[in-house]
């Protein structure tokens, strides 16, 4: 009978062995199942839709595959719990992949275009995280949120005290968003300082400035700073200058002359157009500040360094200068230097080859040495002009318009000359000549030429043949570049250039 007994308690045990070795078989066996189809899943996801699931998905996967089929064979084992907590808070990393590759990229997210800030998605990974803990601790523990935060109130405290800072960013940066202080792109005066907005982080800002390197500042500090956004509500931004002048100008001509400096430097917009006003009368000097628009923060720095430089030329030229607190003494030694280089320049011209020295000396008398900087237009085809320029330094280039679009004539080089038709006959200038490096001009003006004529009446006829010579030449040239091709011109000889001479000095 004991025997017996024995040997049934033997088969049960041993039915028992089977029965729970086939339960971990199909456990196994449905664990491995459910892990290829999530991989399988995952793959096709990731390559069909290009969804982005990195390791945390691996781990998703992998604790679901355990728990799910524990549950589906009723199977308790230590640790399940544990595993289905891990399941439930690591799937709030696919379903944030998924956010991000169908919502979060419908702005722009991630990159610099980004139309949301770089912390909002962060933040919304966050809570989707934290929201998936507590689920976890309430489906697998009984554990409430309330309870949860009544029993850890201290560590609550001792964190809250920890993070206070990386917290106080968080929240700034939340009322920076909500006010739509500044997006990404802006320009801003910030400390004085131009900066770009690159990216809006969750603790902090990122800018850019006009040398290119990057910086960051704590969202809390930046809610304190008072901001310019020169991008709102649109790019178009104005920016002023300031300069001092002496009070022997009058301020109309300082005015003009800023207003010009501004106007022809690429960037600076013609409408708005820019402004020019009187600021203050000081000690020594008349501050004037000037006023001009634009709408491309990134070429600042170079369109205030065009505006200044073409200032200080504009100023050159019509002898307005610099307030400065110092008092020039300008010795004669150098009045007598600039005035032997003047007539220097006069005796190698062929337009004055029949001058005699007292007539070289007194032109160069009259004379004015006028600056124009790189890029600065000297003469406007089509303007009136009494004045022609020789050369003295630099390099000037020769535009005439056909069809409505320069071309490139021809290059004046130091010693040479230009501008002497209108001069002599008073037609309207025929070219636009713009220098092509910084150039230093002598400027003869009608008044100094009528004096040598009136005093001189051979030297009309003779200037008339030097000048007709020179209009064959520029003719040929023309000719040559088929700019006047279909058209009629007839050449003007020495006769009717000395006509027209005769009756524009009153002769």
């Amino acid at each position: 009978m004991r025997t017996f007994v024995e040997s049934a308690a033997t088969a049960v045990n041993f039915q028992n062995l089977l029965r729970r070795s086939e339960q971990e078989f199909l456990f196994l066996g449905s664990a491995c199942l459910l892990y290829a189809i999530g991989l399988l899943a995952g793959r096709f996801f990731k390559r069909r839709w290009r969804i982005a699931l990195g390791w945390t998905y691996q781990l998703f996967i992998v604790t679901l595959a355990v728990y799910a089929s524990a549950m589906f064979l009723q199977i308790e084992f230590p640790g399940r719990k544990e595993i289905g907590f891990l399941a439930m808070v690591t799937a709030a990393f696919p379903i944030n992949a998924v956010a991000d590759r169908f919502f979060w990229s419908l702005y722009g997210y991630p990159g610099e275009k980004s139309r949301v800030p770089a912390f909002l998605p962060q933040v919304a990974a966050l809570m989707l995280v934290i929201f998936a803990a507590f689920f976890g601790f309430a489906v697998f523990y009984h554990v409430t949120i309330t309870g949860l935060l009544a029993s850890s109130g201290v560590i609550a405290l001792i964190i809250g005290l920890a993070l206070q800072d990386t917290l106080g960013n968080i929240f700034a940066g939340f009322g920076i968003q909500a006010g739509r202080t500044f997006k990404v792109g802006d320009w801003l005066l910030l400390d004085g300082q131009h900066v770009e907005v690159v990216e809006l982080n969750w603790r902090s800002t990122r800018f850019r400035n006009n040398d290119n390197a990057s910086f960051n500042i704590p969202n809390s500090q930046l809610a304190k700073a008072t901001i310019i956004n020169l991008y709102y509500p649109n790019p178009i931004h104005a920016m002023r200058v300031k300069v001092g002048i002496e009070y022997r100008v009058p301020p109309n001509e300082v005015k003009e002359a800023l207003i010009r400096a501004a106007s022809s430097v690429k960037g600076v917009l013609a409408e708005p157009a820019p402004q020019a006003f009187l600021m203050a009368f000081e000690d020594s000097s008349i501050n004037y500040e000037l006023k001009f628009w634009l709408e491309d923060g990134r070429r600042y720095p170079q369109i205030v360094d065009a505006i200044r430089t073409n200032c200080w030329y504009e100023f050159a030229r019509h002898e307005i200068s610099f307030a400065y607190p110092v008092r020039i003494i300008e010795r004669s030694g150098r009045r007598t230097l600039e005035h032997d280089r003047k007539a220097e320049l006069l005796r190698q011209q062929p337009l004055f080859s029949a001058l005699d020295e007292a007539q070289i000396e007194g032109l160069a008398h009259s004379a004015k040495r006028i600056r124009f900087g790189k890029g600065e237009t000297i003469i406007h085809q089509g303007e009136p002009g009494d004045s022609m320029f020789i050369l003295a330094s630099g390099i000037a280039e020769v535009f005439v318009l056909k069809g409505g679009k320069p071309l490139r004539v021809g290059v004046v080089q130091a010693g040479e000359n230009f501008g002497e038709v209108s001069l002599l006959t008073g037609e309207p200038r025929s070219a636009t000549v713009t220098a092509q490096t910084d150039c230093e001009i002598l400027e003869i003006d009608k008044p100094a030429m009528a004096a040598l004529f009136h005093e001189h009446r051979q030297l009309a006829e003779q200037l008339s043949e030097t000048l007709a010579a020179r209009r064959l030449a520029t003719k040929s040239e023309l000719e040559r570049l088929e700019i006047e091709a279909g058209e009629s011109t007839t050449v003007r000889t020495k006769e009717n250039v000395l006509a027209r001479l005769r009756v524009f000095f009153e002769l």
